[in-house]
């Protein structure tokens, strides 16, 4: 089976989940798949290592150039596919009308419905587009079962037609020691958008006394702070010295997850939350909210809490962070869990249906 991947996440992405993804993907299909990312013009770091691609121009940036240079992919793509004739083009994205003229199979994977949940008004455009898009695709894949309800709750969709592989993680325990002026710590990742819900879970740590007595609280990724996070540090009370803002690449983030005594992910909602294996492939304790996907990823691996509730989140961050026999169970059942995802299982899943629509 021939199946070509387009070029679109990788003129958007130089790192990120959704291009990890998808050369993970082509990196572990058995030899009945074949694979290739076809991506003339492209900006993703991971693609400059991957085998399975056809490409020819790597840019750093791409500024205000990228519409054009996203246009050169798709017209390369479709006069390079009707050539080449694959079983399959499994798109990587929805950054551009995908109306290539193939007689193929069409495909393509759901990551989450954040647009359609959170800021609707904005991406009005897009999601008319996909609503049509959807039903000529002849699949879609849905990285967790909560992505592929909230899809067949908004969409009219036939569910037979959808699929769900839940992603991984790459299980490497590297890192790189940093020399950080912190107590111990309570770590965030990420960005820190509204769904993220970082509001609540920064006003939950600065109510309690006892946990700005004995920790600080890290945050890794993401944008500096702006003006509205400070003044709402000061507000809070939260003093400077128990904020911290840090960068740098996966292995600083795993030093990270090592060294923090507890990592919190309070979003209100993501299509499958990567972190939350991260934390867990460094044996670090996980504090998550007990909505959208994570019950179904983090399984036992995890305290929950109530995002919502200021209330819920303090306590369940006091009443593990001060246990330690709590945090070396969590440890252990999330290294369990851990062990359900691979991009092994991942790619034979997909592959699998492949092989069934061939």
């Amino acid at each position: 089976m021939k199946v070509f991947f387009d070029h679109q996440v990788f003129l958007e992405q130089s790192f990120g989940g959704v291009s990890n993804y998808f050369v993970n993907l082509v990196n572990n299909f058995s030899s009945n798949v074949e694979p290739l990312i076809v991506s003339p013009i492209y900006k993703n770091k991971y693609l400059k290592n991957t085998k399975n691609t056809h490409k020819f121009f790597y840019l750093k940036k791409t500024g205000l150039l990228n519409k054009f240079f996203q246009n050169l992919n798709r017209f390369y793509f479709e006069k390079y596919s009707k050539i080449k004739k694959p079983d399959f083009v499994h798109y990587t994205y929805f950054n551009e009308k995908l109306s290539y003229n193939l007689n193929t199979r069409f495909i393509t994977t759901e990551y989450d419905l954040i647009k359609e949940k959170f800021y609707k008004d904005k991406f009005k455009d897009q999601i008319n587009y996909k609503k049509k898009i959807f039903n000529n695709l002849d699949h879609i894949f849905c990285i967790s079962n909560n992505t592929k309800n909230d899809l067949l709750d908004l969409y009219n969709l036939n569910d037979k037609k959808i699929s769900v592989t839940h992603l991984a993680v790459n299980k490497s325990k590297k890192y790189i020691e940093r020399k950080i002026k912190v107590r111990p710590f309570i770590l965030y990742v990420g960005k820190r958008d509204r769904y993220k819900n970082f509001v609540n879970a920064i006003k939950a740590f600065a109510s309690s006394e006892r946990l700005l007595k004995d920790f600080d609280f890290v945050c890794f990724g993401g944008d500096k702070f702006t003006s509205y996070e400070k003044n709402l540090f000061k507000e809070i009370k939260l003093p400077n010295s128990r904020i911290h803002y840090f960068q740098g690449d996966e292995y600083e983030l795993n030093f990270f997850y090592k060294s923090a005594e507890i990592f919190i992910f309070p979003s209100l909602y993501e299509g499958f939350g990567i972190p939350l294996l991260e934390a867990m492939n460094m044996e670090c304790v996980v504090l998550c909210s007990n909505t959208s996907c994570f019950p179904e990823i983090a399984g036992n691996g995890a305290s929950f809490f109530n995002p919502n509730d200021l209330g819920s989140i303090k306590h369940c961050i006091e009443e593990t962070i001060y246990d330690e026999t709590k945090k070396l169970s969590l440890k252990k059942r999330g290294n369990i869990n851990l062990s359900k995802y691979s991009w092994k299982k991942c790619a034979e899943e997909t592959e699998a249906i492949y092989k069934n629509l061939f």
